[in-house]
Parts: structure tokens; sequence; C-alpha cells
């Protein structure tokens, strides 16, 4: 396997510090330790500092979010593939004792100092909740509805990742899952196996 590039490493860091401590709550020098990259080096990929770095890591993790939805929607019932998504989370909650948050939320509450991160979020966010809206509409539910069921199944999962941590408990990511079934899921057409 290949060792990560320098500037991959710096996003990657960059993605981890912004999920644990948002986007204020790190500086460079912590930032340049878990990368293990020098600063200099750190320059030579983002001139312009913190900001131009967390632009990268807020379009990098938005455009993993949105592949894994992609992959997850394309091989799965829209609501299997939201109660998989919600598994994921649950998971990362636990291994990570409620340590890590989602980046896109962390970067879109940085938006006075770092617009640029806070406009990746958006992008990634609305292409995430046209995806989860494409896949309602594939299974069934009229096409107007499922753009508001996206944009709101995108904003409880965010808003879940936020309970979860304060009450370090699981159950928001079941609240959403459950909701979603009893809401949509009487209006669905079942996928053929």
């Amino acid at each position: 396997m290949a060792t990560p590039s320098v500037r991959d490493r710096l996003v990657s860091s960059a993605v981890t510090m912004l999920r644990t401590y948002g986007a204020d709550g790190f500086g460079m020098s912590a930032l340049l330790q878990h990368s293990g990259v020098a600063r200099r080096s750190m320059y030579q990929h983002f001139p312009d500092g913190k900001a131009q770095l967390l632009s990268a890591a807020t379009a990098s993790a938005g455009k993993g979010v949105c592949a894994c939805l992609t992959a997850t929607l394309a091989e799965h019932h829209a609501l299997d593939a939201l109660d998989l998504w919600m598994e994921r989370w649950t998971s990362l909650m636990v291994a990570s004792d409620y340590a890590l948050g989602c980046p896109l939320a962390a970067a879109s509450l940085s938006a006075q100092e770092y617009p640029d991160a806070a406009a990746e979020s958006a992008t990634a966010l609305t292409r995430a909740a046209a995806l989860i809206a494409a896949a309602l509409t594939r299974d069934g539910l009229d096409a107007d509805e499922a753009q508001t069921a996206g944009r709101v199944l995108v904003s409880s999962v965010e808003g879940a990742i936020i309970v979860a941590r304060a009450t370090r408990s699981v159950r928001p990511f079941d609240d959403v899952a459950e909701h979603a079934r009893a809401v949509w899921g009487p209006r669905l057409t079942p996928r053929p196996s």
C-alpha cells in the first residue's frame, strides 16, 4: 500500500481535528503534530494556511460522505441504506467514545472565520440530500416529497450526531431510522430481491 502524500496526510489530519475539536478548537501546531508534517511542507501545499486546508479537508470529507451514500443507496432500498448509515454512525460513536462528530457540521459552524470551508460543507450537505431524494424517488416516493425528505433526513442525521455526542447515547440514530420508516416507509415500493 502506498504511503499517503504530505498533502493527503494534512487533509486527513484536518478532517480528524475538525471532527474532534471543531474548526476553532485546534491550532496549526496540533495539526502538524497529528499529521507528522513539517510546517514548511504544510505551507508548500496550503500557502494560505489553515483556511485553505480546512476548505480542502471539508471538500474531501464531503466527497467521502457522498461516495459512501452513493454506493450504499445504489445497493439498497433507500430506508435500508439509511439504517446502514445510522449503524455506521452508531459504531463510530461507540468506537470513538463519542469523540468524533461530523466534519461537515464543524465546518459549517465556522462560516464567519472559514467561509470557504462552510461553503464546501453546504455543497456536500446539499448533494447528500439530493442523493437521498433520488433514491426515495426511485423507490416510489413523489419527487417533491422526496426532495423535502432528503433535506429533512440530512438535517436529522446531523442533529442526531450532535445529540448523540452531547448525551453519550446512540439512541438519536435509532430515532431517525425509526421515524423515517414510520413516515415514508408505507409509501415506498419494496425493491425486488
